[in-house]
């Protein structure tokens, strides 16, 4: 009887789960929709018990497709940040609210204004957003008291879901991470919590630890709802993008990650991140490693790419992405590196990184009454790509190793090419998409004993590899170039054209 090693992956829309055997591949899986909120006030919110429901449903519908008798572990990630609360008893106190929610952006323009978010920046590497748990603390205490006064603790989706399958609570270093973490002493900073005036979360928050550590056994309950075997051992729950990282074997200083989905990523694995009271992006711990993931995420990926074919439906439609991408390739193949001259800033939803400027919006510059519809398409690819180089640059340098890229980009090879060209690296592709399934998995088997969760991910897997061309190199320096001396210009252009628009008196 071979062993079955589970994955489990509660995202915001969509609660996976995955049954590996332990050389790797996927014997069975499953998935089940979860339902957000939102509101016009900038909520995003999720019924806690709705999201455990989903698990259970998940996780019961695998097990309908597997031998159970054959399940020895079960590995969490999920969704990450956000304000996830319950009382003393356990019970959700309020709604779930997401990594995502906006409520708190105005006291957050405050709290920078006054210089408090810096202490942030210094402890735990991050520039801070709305949606992370302090400053939604923060919204709560001060407009609904009675609530705020129930909490009893406070934790992330992977600490819930973990919670409700073992009846234990704990977090792992990366979801710990944001934003109360000190790096230097890995424990919560006094510094971190003064400054958002958080010091009463202190006693509220879990303690951290290693994610491939035994959470605890699956509870009777949880075994009845889910049809798994009673006492399977289930890990600490990690944030869905560490477990990704764990997934395509990632534990070194140096080692580099992209994802060209809708939005972008470069993630960038560093032992020496700098104290900065003014950070790009953010960071969180690595879940398993002695390491740091640093985390830039410009805003617009491939939603840039679908933009420009959805304005040319005749020539540019298709009935699938596949199509799509095809008719695109096939307009921009003859096109040189640095599209004529046409440089396109993505900023379709503002920017997020490596920089932020939420009104900020894209452009085309460099147009002619002669410039035809594939420079311009070749221009947003390219645009896309520069915005990942563009992050490589804030941190110092462009990789120094080969780059792991994965997202729906990832399945474009012209683009992938230009990728490589552009950061001037090997870039290396899976045929594998479910590295956070399978990241999980490993991590749940690395707590029930089975060794190191980065050793165990090796598995065989079919790579494409791109390399960059020579000759591209040089075309793509002065082609960035002029896309950062633009993208420069834009920003202080927004900042005068704000001024206007701000009424009079």
């Amino acid at each position: 009887m071979s062993a079955l090693w589970i994955g489990l992956d509660v995202g915001t829309t969509t609660v996976k789960a995955a049954a590996y055997a332990p050389e790797g591949a996927c014997v069975a899986e499953a998935a089940i929709p979860s339902e957000v909120k939102q509101g016009p006030g900038g909520e995003s919110e999720q019924d806690m018990a709705c999201v455990r429901a989903c698990v259970m449903r998940a996780l019961a519908k695998l097990s309908g497709k597997i031998d159970v008798a054959s399940v020895v572990s079960l590995g969490i990630a999920a969704q990450g940040d956000g304000f996830w609360a319950v009382d003393a008893d356990g019970k959700p106190v309020v709604p779930a609210m997401l990594w995502n929610d906006t409520r708190a952006a105005a006291d957050l323009g405050a709290l920078a204004d006054s210089g408090a978010v810096t202490a942030i920046g210094r402890g735990c590497h991050t520039a801070l957003w709305a949606g992370t748990s302090g400053m939604l603390w923060r919204w709560l205490r001060a407009r609904d008291g009675d609530a705020a006064g129930r909490v009893a603790r406070v934790m992330t989706c992977a600490d819930w879901v973990g919670h409700s399958l073992t009846g234990e609570w704990a977090t792992d270093w990366s979801n710990a991470s944001i934003p109360f973490l000190d790096f230097t002493t890995r424990s919560y900073g006094e510094t971190q919590l003064e400054a958002l005036d958080c010091r009463d979360l202190a006693d509220k928050l879990n303690p951290p630890r290693s994610a491939d550590t035994r959470l605890g056994g699956l509870t009777p309950d949880a075994a009845q709802a889910t049809g798994l075997p009673e006492g399977i051992p289930v890990s600490v729950g990690t944030l869905d993008l560490s477990a990704m990282i764990v997934g395509m074997c990632m534990d070194q200083p140096g080692q580099t990650m992209m994802i060209m989905g809708t939005t972008a990523v470069v993630n960038i694995l560093s032992d020496s991140l700098a104290p900065d009271g003014e950070p790009i992006g953010a960071a969180v711990l690595h879940p398993t490693a002695e390491i740091a993931i640093k985390v830039l995420a410009p805003t617009s990926g491939a939603s840039a790419f679908d933009w420009f074919t959805r304005l040319h439906p005749q020539t540019l439609g298709g009935r699938g992405a596949g199509e799509i991408a095809e008719k695109l390739n096939a307009l921009v193949a003859d096109v040189p590196p640095g599209a004529n001259g046409v440089t396109f800033l993505p900023y379709l939803s503002g920017e997020r990184a490596p920089f932020v400027a939420s009104d900020i919006r894209a452009g085309f510059y460099g147009l002619s009454a002669a410039t035809s519809k594939a420079e311009m398409g070749r221009a947003v690819m390219e645009g896309a790509a520069f915005s990942l180089r563009h992050c490589f640059v804030s941190q110092g340098a462009l990789p120094t190793e080969p780059v792991q890229l994965s997202g729906g980009g990832s399945r474009n090879a012209i683009w992938c090419q230009i990728i490589a060209d552009i950061v001037q690296q090997v870039v290396i592709v899976s045929d594998a998409s479910d590295q956070g399934l399978w990241g999980a998995a490993c991590i749940g088997a690395g707590a029930a004993g089975s060794g190191n969760p980065v050793m165990l991910a090796r598995r065989a897997e079919d790579h494409v590899t791109y390399r960059p061309d020579p000759t591209n190199g040089p075309l793509y320096d002065r082609a960035y170039a002029r896309y950062q001396v633009l993208s420069d210009a834009t920003r202080a252009m927004r900042a005068r054209l704000r001024l206007l628009e701000e009424p009079e008196g």
